[in-house]
């Protein structure tokens, strides 16, 4: 085991943790990850001949796979002892396994938000006489995501609402849109968690099976947690003296809008007879960033009882890697981060070394346009659930549409999307008049029409034969391999809408089906489940390498960075206007000093703070963090 030999004290008293219920608290740059896996690895290799799991729970696909590859480097045999996964991805897996107890089948569809807003307004619109204090759907959707992340029980909906009309309103429409998807046999993203925890609270003998097969259970970035996954967590491991290893860091929660809440620590000592190890040492970020850290947070008053301060692990290099400049308008602010960007890129600095952080996308798209002015490439990140180009439209809709055979929804949508890929209209009547002599199956009636359809290529016409027969991986490869080839001649054309985003998307599918485990493990999954992991991945694509990026702070968590450009450190953008309406000692308030924690520490090497004095032509003065950090004084000099 020479991994263990590699791990500081702290590191290594957390991975040599056996049994029993044990808190890492983990700083940025801390080497949490490397530490879970090597207790994960030490427990597989000390257990060999043993048949039970270790379950390795966290929030995206990208550190499980990240995790998974770690693991797999230190113990190659550990693939079958370890289950690295998403909290989502393992409640499918539960409710693939034993949703028939409540009428769901193994192959639900979840869906994503246009469906879930259109399942809304069909209940609405059934249900007029009686939901009527409900100004959108779009609001009815927030709330019933409310009451999905929480946990609500039916009984405990309408006492929430001061307004009694309005909360049996909603109780009723909550009973409803549940009821609903179980009739339509599909999910939501919120609805699978609540789902799953139910599951396993009025089925014990499920969840004592899972705690028989998983006799450890592991949480990565435990401070993200909301209350659905806090209980399936707890479901998992109810004992006071379980098995549990919570590594997270109370100094990272900038999710409340989502249900993370400074609180679940505290509840975690309640549930659990917990020993706390903490790992202070942080070998990213240069001294300097370390002691602006430690001097913003500790304003915070939400904090795990006796957390240390970050202890800087890199040697000082002689040079201040921190800069703070001001400026007039946001308008100076972005020319002049640009010219800046230039400027590194001009001496050598490589783009993906490179980050622009904000607390909003509008900052961003100042900065992004003032990049484009110069011209450097830069990307914008705009999160994506949805594939948009023609092909893999067709490919997805196609797959939905074999899963059920019938639904006119779908069979609208596979023929628009063919009639994209091929320039060419393919009719949905026509569709229609074949399914009506094949009993209604819509697939056995593409096959035929693709079969009397000349425009149709050769390469489509086998591919949609093959899904008819059942093939599904056949027909992924078959069709994406005719549009990859397309691509490669250039065949698509370059002006093409339709295929604009092909090569991205192409690309962003490679990675979900590596992050799957690779081709042969991924199409050997039945149709249902490989469209139930398909919904759930990130669909988002990266930033070209030769690309500078532009990132909320949100979506650079977990990240790092050579150099850090974070803008717009004014007041009324970080802190947030909402924040400072709460309150100077709000959770907001205190939410958003950890969102300036989160940016300052992504920094490797230098980090460059900026702010101006108007933004969007109003006045603003600078950040409190600027003052907490000791960057600026009480009248805003530096």
């Amino acid at each position: 085991m020479d991994y263990l030999k590699k791990l500081n004290a702290n590191q290594l008293a957390a991975a040599k943790w056996d049994v029993g219920p044990l808190l890492v608290l983990a700083g940025p740059g801390s080497g949490k990850t490397a530490t879970l896996t090597s207790r994960v690895a030490r427990l597989v290799e000390e257990s060999q001949g043993e048949s039970f799991r270790i379950l390795c729970l966290t929030f995206t696909r990208k550190a499980a796979t990240e995790m998974r590859e770690r693991l797999l480097a230190l113990v190659p045999d550990a693939k079958d002892r370890a289950l690295l996964t998403t909290f989502h991805s393992f409640a499918a897996d539960i409710l693939r396994q034993h949703g028939s107890h409540f009428g769901l089948s193994p192959d639900f569809e979840i869906i994503e938000d246009a469906e879930r807003l259109s399942l809304v307004k069909s209940l609405l619109a059934r249900h007029s006489d009686t939901l009527t204090r409900f100004v959108s759907a779009e609001k009815a959707l927030t709330a019933l995501d409310f009451l999905f992340r929480n946990v609500v029980p039916d009984s405990d909906v309408q006492p929430l609402l001061k307004d009694e009309e309005v909360g049996l309103q909603l109780s009723a429409l909550f009973t409803g849109y549940k009821a609903f998807l179980k009739e339509q046999n599909c999910l939501d993203y919120g609805a699978m968690l609540y789902f799953c925890e139910e599951l396993l609270r009025e089925r014990p003998r499920v969840a004592k099976q899972l705690q028989t097969v998983y006799r450890y259970v592991c949480v990565d970035e435990f401070q993200d947690t909301n209350v659905a996954q806090y209980r399936v967590l707890r479901a998992l491991a109810p004992q006071k003296d379980a098995n549990v290893f919570i590594v997270g860091d109370d100094d990272q929660i900038i999710y409340q809008w989502n249900g993370a809440s400074p609180t679940r620590v505290n509840e975690l000592e309640s549930h659990y007879e917990l020993t706390t190890i903490q790992l202070p040492e942080n070998y990213r970020c240069p001294p300097e960033v370390v002691a602006l850290a430690n001097a913003l947070i500790a304003h915070n008053s939400e904090r795990a009882t006796g957390k240390k301060p970050l202890l800087p692990m890199k040697p000082e290099s002689g040079i201040n890697p921190v800069e703070v400049e001001a400026f007039e308008d946001d308008a100076d602010e972005a020319s002049w981060v640009a010219e800046q960007i230039q400027s590194r890129l001009s001496s050598g600095v490589a783009p993906h070394d490179l980050v622009v952080l904000a607390r909003n996308s509008k900052l961003l798209e100042r900065v992004h346009k003032a990049l484009s002015a110069l011209p450097v490439a830069s990307h914008l990140q705009k999160r994506k659930t949805q594939f948009e180009s023609a092909p893999l439209r067709f490919v997805v809709a196609a797959l939905k549409l074999a899963l059920v055979h019938q639904d006119d929804d779908l069979a609208a949508t596979v023929t628009k999307a063919l009639s994209d890929c091929i320039d060419a209209d393919v009719d949905v009547m026509q569709l229609d008049a074949l399914a009506a002599e094949s009993s209604g199956d819509q697939v056995e009636a593409l096959r035929l029409l693709a079969m009397s359809t000349t425009s149709i290529p050769e390469a489509l016409r086998n591919a949609i034969s093959a899904l008819a027969r059942g093939g599904y991986a056949e027909f992924v490869r078959t069709a994406l391999a005719y549009f990859d080839s397309m691509e490669a001649q250039g065949l698509n054309g370059e002006e093409s809408e339709q295929f604009a985003e092909y090569p991205t998307e192409r690309q962003v599918w490679r990675g979900i089906i590596q992050d799957m485990g690779g081709e042969i493990d991924a199409y050997e999954m039945s149709l249902g489940q490989f469209l139930q992991e398909l919904a759930l991945a990130n669909k988002t694509p990266e930033a070209p390498s030769n690309a500078v990026r532009c990132l909320t702070i949100h979506a650079s968590k977990g990240m790092e960075f050579r150099h850090v450009f974070l803008v717009g450190l004014a007041e009324d953008q970080l802190p947030s206007f909402q924040s400072k309406k709460a309150g100077d000692t709000s959770r907001e308030m205190q939410e958003e000093r950890r969102n300036c924690f989160v940016a300052i520490t992504r920094t490797i090497e230098t980090l460059t703070l900026t702010y101006a004095g108007k933004y969007s032509g109003w006045r603003k003065e600078p950040s409190r963090f600027l003052r907490e950090m000791g960057l600026i004084d009480g009248e805003g000099n530096e």
